[in-house]
């Protein structure tokens, strides 16, 4: 009897049904596209998994896999799978503290690198750790395995899945720390593959029949559920990204069928658009007054310019994005399907579908998950998705995981036909009057501004609320060789700032805004993730962005 309870066992049945179709594709040391095989890709996990096992992995044994996508980090993570080990995934951009203090956490048996210079941040921030050691290196123990016939591996595969156990922990992944330490987050394949079927099932995936692309960190729930999940569950292809500067020229490339992205990437594409394609965004914007076939020539220049022309499905995640944003792509012809989650749910709650008409939702459960919104607001999750625990932490655990399963989402939501985020439970800023004030809400409206790029709104304990206003990189470009515009890290130009609080009040007379921000500061750069002011999903961090920017705040409640 065929078994495809895991995506394990899926993935064995994919080499064993089409052994040649190409399954993974890298960029070789000559910048062309090379390919694996679905069986390849399954004999090298074995053997990975053989390797593990005869360096002394057990199950339950922590391996840390440290390194940009690419096909050897999904072939290492199926072979720490195998043997019954917990992967641990560290985002590439992760060093000094955080990392040194993820480790400490985890205590990894075995550290796995991309190169040298990963090993180089490991050791400065943990010099004692012996078993710390490169892909290339780590395939030196199998060389030894290279005899083995396909026959035996395949055998070795069945002997390594007879024993596996879809229910215990095999996965940790490490919270994107919005609100301080990242906690480890535990998830077994069941939750992995009952999110895969959820996907497929609510989205009418079409099986065999699709191609995907590679770049979020595979250290994060949302692309180990694109790139291993769906992909092996639906049989897709997937095409990893060689470099984020390359992300753009390589997309083109690859034209995939289904794109996962965070909203800010979203927003990079309308960027790009606007600033870089400004005859294709003039022509888009007058699409009402050409016939229907010029209008179909420009929208399709508009989608091959960003690597879109075949997108079948396109998908946000990570964090809510801006109705502005979902309208604008609808407009030329993409329709961005929303999935609202976490990585203690698995990275999925509720999810939106095709024909949407309402963008301020994010969507509906699918079958087998419950929500509720509790007194407060908050919302609470109950299903096969929930995680585990947090890695030896059975206080933090039992804060979020509440006796009757459900778990504490910390945010606050309202439930019509579907469900509305409104903030982040700790998120809510408490004014010096007493009043509540949701900060998600304004900071979309506000996104609307043709010039802003993010915006962040702070105030707890003040008279009112301030935003902190990021511009678009072409608009401060223009600003930076004004003289006097730019004071430090504030752009002081009296007539962007008028013409931003002139938007502002036109924004609230449209009642897109349900109050006057009274208060606001342009700041000179972007909000960046090396000064931990974006999460590595580029979500605010508005603890540190209150830190780092505590100077404006002062000044303006002096």
């Amino acid at each position: 009897m065929r078994d495809n309870s895991t995506i394990l066992h899926r993935l064995q049945l994919w080499a064993h049904d089409q052994p040649k179709q190409d399954a993974l594709y890298f960029k070789d040391p000559d910048a062309n596209w090379a390919a694996i095989s679905a069986e390849a890709y399954w004999l090298q996990a074995v053997r990975f998994a053989l390797a593990l096992e005869k360096s002394g992995i057990k199950a339950g044994d922590r391996v840390m896999l440290y390194a940009l996508n690419s096909p050897e980090w999904v072939q290492w993570e199926m072979g720490i799978w195998l043997v019954g080990a917990i992967s641990v995934g560290v985002h590439p951009n992760t060093t000094g503290h955080d990392l040194g203090l993820m480790i400490d956490q985890v205590e990894p048996k075995l550290i796995l690198l991309e190169s040298s210079p990963f090993r180089d941040r490991v050791l400065g921030e943990r010099p004692e750790l012996q078993t710390v050691f490169t892909f290339v290196e780590m395939a030196q123990n199998v060389l030894g395995l290279l005899h083995l016939e396909n026959q035996t591996l395949h055998s070795e595969g069945t002997r390594f899945l007879q024993r596996l156990d879809a229910q215990a922990c095999q996965m940790i992944i490490f919270t994107s720390g919005t609100t301080g330490t990242p906690k480890g987050v535990m998830l077994g394949l069941s939750q992995l593959t009952f999110v895969a079927d959820s996907l497929a099932r609510e989205w009418q995936l079409p099986f065999m029949e699709g191609h995907l692309f590679s770049f979020l960190p595979l250290a994060h729930i949302a692309e180990k559920i694109q790139t291993l999940a769906v992909a092996i569950g639906q049989r897709y292809p997937v095409w990893f990204n060689s470099k984020f500067e390359r992300f753009l020229p390589e997309l083109r490339e690859v034209r995939p069928t289904l794109l996962l992205a965070v909203p800010r990437v979203w927003e990079r594409f309308k960027e790009q658009v606007e600033t870089q394609k400004p005859k294709l965004f003039q022509r888009m914007m007058e699409i009402e007054k050409v016939g229907q076939l010029a209008e179909r020539l420009y929208l399709s220049q508009v989608k091959e310019q960003l690597g879109l022309d075949r997108l079948k499905l396109a998908v946000s995640g990570a964090a809510k994005l801006p109705p502005t944003i979902a309208k604008w792509f609808s407009n030329i012809g993409i329709e961005i399907q929303e999935i609202y989650g976490m990585s203690e749910s698995c990275g999925l709650i509720t999810l939106t579908h095709p024909k949407r008409i309402d963008y301020k939702s994010v969507g509906a459960p699918p079958n087998g998950v419950e929500i509720k919104i509790a007194t407060d607001g908050e919302i609470l999750v109950r299903g096969p998705n929930v995680f585990l625990g947090y890695w030896k932490d059975p206080v933090g655990t039992a804060e979020v995981l509440l006796e009757d399963s459900w778990l504490k989402t910390g945010d606050l939501g309202e439930w019509g036909q579907e469900l509305q985020i409104i903030g982040r439970n700790r998120d809510i800023i408490k004014l010096s009057n007493g009043r509540m004030v949701a900060p998600l809400p304004i900071e979309n409206s506000l996104k609307e501004i043709p010039e802003v790029s993010n915006v962040c709104i702070v105030g707890e304990g003040k008279p009112s609320v301030l935003a902190l206003i990021t511009l678009k990189e072409d608009v401060l470009m223009e600003y930076r060789f004004t003289p006097g515009a730019i004071e430090g890290l504030s752009v002081e130009d009296e007539t962007l700032k008028k013409k931003i609080a002139s938007q502002i009040e036109e924004l609230f007379k449209q009642k897109k805004l349900s109050e006057v921000v009274p208060q606001f500061v342009i700041l000179s750069r972007d909000f960046l993730v090396d000064q931990q002011e974006l999460t590595q999903t580029q979500k605010l961090n508005r603890n540190r962005i209150q830190k780092n920017f505590k100077h404006f705040i002062d000044l303006r409640f002096e």
